[in-house]
């Protein structure tokens, strides 16, 4: 007796129906460690400014103004968004950074700006940093999934840590 080989319709649907499910699940946390990489590149180079500018405070007794003393000077002068674009040392805007010897290791996604003052100036609103001595504040401004939220990571000369815009929302925007 010949016996028929193959699946019914049966199986292969329940295969199609687990495949589903495994897919589901596995797309929000490939998601979230595409983001995760992304983040990478700005706390990387947030860090690369932090150590820049105590390089710069310990030779010229003060912090580098790169972006002056206000949010509004951000280098590139738009967010990358999705597409890493190259960083451009020879470009207007990059100047200030050069004075400071900084610039990202590879593409960026994020724009950049580095603010800073003497005791007694005024630092950005929501840093609390202590305006009686010298400080620098420093940002990192993307849009990771392009759906124009922007997202921020900040680093300030009296912290070690590096503040996420997206803490207290429970997810990247």
């Amino acid at each position: 007796m010949k016996r028929n080989q193959g699946f019914t319709i049966t199986e292969l649907m329940i295969a199609v129906v687990i495949i589903g499910v495994l897919a589901t699940l596995a797309i929000p946390t490939f998601t979230s460690y595409i983001y995760k990489a992304r983040v990478t590149e700005a706390t990387n180079f947030l860090g690369e400014i932090k150590q820049r500018q105590e390089s710069y405070r310990n030779e010229f007794g003060q912090y580098c103004a790169v972006s002056g003393a206000d949010w509004g000077t951000y280098y590139p002068a738009t967010i990358p968004g999705i597409d890493p674009i190259s960083w451009d040392s020879t470009a207007a805007g990059a100047a200030n950074w050069n004075q400071l010897g900084a610039a990202p290791d590879g593409p960026i996604r994020f724009q950049y700006a580095t603010v800073a003052g003497f005791p007694g100036d005024t630092a950005p609103s929501g840093s609390n940093l202590d305006e009686d001595d010298h400080w620098f504040a420093a940002q990192a401004r993307g849009d990771l999934d392009g759906d124009g939220t922007d997202f921020f990571l900040e680093i300030y000369s009296q912290s070690t840590q590096i503040f996420n815009s997206a803490a207290g929302k429970g997810g990247w925007q």
